[in-house]
C-alpha cells in the first residue's frame, strides 16, 4: 500500500533530479550544449543563404531564358496563323497578363483576334436558367431536349457558327444562321464577357486561371435535374467544341497540368491539344505552334510537365503555291 512515506521519496527524486539538470546545465554542459544549439543556428543560416542564393540564380535564368523566347518567338511563330482568326476563351479568373501574352503571340504568328470572352461561374450551368432557357430556344426551337446539352450546344453555335450536333440538316442549316443571336443572349444574360463584337471561328485557344475554377469538382445544382459538376460540364463543352472547331488548344501553367484543367483533359485523353507552362515567355509560343499543328489536323500535348508528349510540336511546313514552278517544291 502507498504511503506518506512514499511520496516523500518521490517528491525528493524529482527535486534532486531537477537539482542535478540545473547544476550541470549552468555548469560542465553549459559550453557543449551552447556549442552545439549555435553550431545548429549556424548551419540552418548557411543553408538559408545558399537557397536564396540558388532562388536568385533560377529567377536570373528563368528571366534570361524568357528574353530568348522573346528574341526567338518571330522565327519559332512567325507565318504560322497567315490571315487565320482566333478566338480566346478566359476562364473566370485568368490571368489577364496572359491573355495578353498569347493575343500578342498569335498576332505575331500572323493571325488575328476574331473574339475575347471570358467565363463566368454558371456559364455552362443549369441553376436559374429557366428564363435563359427559354430565350436560347425561342432564337434556335431544336436545340437538344436535355437541358444541360442545349445550353452547351447553343455556346458551341454561336462561337463556331456550325450545328452539326443536331440532327435534322434544315435545323442545322436555320441554327446556324442564328450564331449571332445565340451570342448575344449569353452576353446579355451575364453568361459571357467580351468587348468584342460577335465572329464565328474554327480556331480556339481556351485559357485555364490559376485556380482552374474551369476544373473544379463542384456540387450540381439540387434544384436542377440534369445540371453536372462544374468540371464535367466544362469538359463536356470541350469535346463539343473540338467537334465542330479546326482546333482547339487549352493552355495554363504549371499548376493546371498538376490539378487543373490541363490535367483533366489530358487524363480524360482528350481530342483538345493542351500546354502547359503559359506562366513562362515560352508557354505562348508553344500555344500558338499547338494551334496551328491542330489546324493541320495534328493534336497533341505539349509544354514541360511529365505527361507533354513533347516540348512544342514541330513547325507546320507551309504548302507550295499553285504557281510553283515545278522542281522547286521541296
Amino acid at each position: 500500500m502507498i504511503d506518506f512515506r512514499y511520496h516523500l521519496v518521490s517528491l525528493v527524486s524529482v527535486f534532486l533530479a531537477l537539482a542535478v539538470g540545473i547544476v550541470l546545465g549552468a555548469g560542465p554542459l553549459k559550453e557543449p550544449i551552447g556549442e552545439s544549439l549555435q553550431s545548429q543556428v549556424d548551419a540552418l543560416r548557411s543553408d538559408r543563404d545558399s537557397l536564396r542564393s540558388d532562388l536568385d540564380a533560377a529567377k536570373g535564368n528563368i528571366d534570361k531564358q524568357n528574353e530568348f523566347v522573346t528574341a526567338a518567338a518571330p522565327e519559332l511563330i512567325d507565318g504560322t496563323l497567315d490571315g487565320q482568326e482566333v478566338s480566346i476563351i478566359a476562364a473566370p479568373e485568368a490571368d489577364s497578363e496572359q491573355v495578353e501574352e498569347v493575343s500578342n503571340r498569335v498576332k505575331e504568328a500572323d493571325g488575328t483576334i476574331a473574339g475575347d470572352v471570358s467565363f463566368v461561374p454558371n456559364t455552362l450551368s443549369l441553376e436559374d436558367s429557366t428564363q435563359f432557357l427559354k430565350r436560347l430556344r425561342t432564337v434556335v426551337p431544336h436545340l437538344p431536349k436535355n437541358d444541360s446539352t442545349a445550353i452547351r450546344a447553343a455556346l458551341v453555335i454561336a462561337l463556331t457558327g456550325d450545328a452539326s450536333m443536331l440532327e435534322d440538316e434544315d435545323d442545322q442549316a436555320d441554327a446556324e444562321k442564328q450564331a449571332a443571336k445565340l451570342y448575344d443572349v449569353f452576353v446579355e444574360a451575364d453568361r459571357l464577357r467580351t468587348d468584342t463584337d460577335h465572329k464565328t471561328t474554327s480556331l480556339f485557344i481556351v485559357i485555364d486561371d490559376e485556380n482552374s475554377t474551369l476544373a473544379e469538382d463542384t456540387e450540381p445544382s439540387p434544384k436542377a435535374t440534369d445540371d453536372k459538376g462544374t468540371r464535367t460540364l466544362v469538359t463536356d463543352f470541350i469535346t463539343a467544341l473540338t467537334a465542330e472547331a479546326t482546333s482547339v488548344v487549352v493552355a495554363g501553367d504549371a499548376g493546371s497540368a498538376q490539378n487543373g484543367l490541363v490535367n483533366v483533359l489530358r487524363t480524360e485523353k482528350s481530342r483538345a491539344s493542351t500546354v502547359d507552362g503559359l506562366g513562362l515567355g515560352a508557354g505562348p509560343v508553344i500555344t500558338v505552334r499547338a494551334l496551328a499543328s491542330g489546324e493541320a489536323g495534328k493534336h497533341g500535348h505539349f509544354g514541360f510537365a511529365e505527361d507533354a508528349e513533347g516540348i512544342l510540336p514541330g513547325k507546320i511546313e507551309e504548302k507550295p503555291s499553285d504557281d510553283t514552278p515545278k522542281g522547286d517544291e521541296k
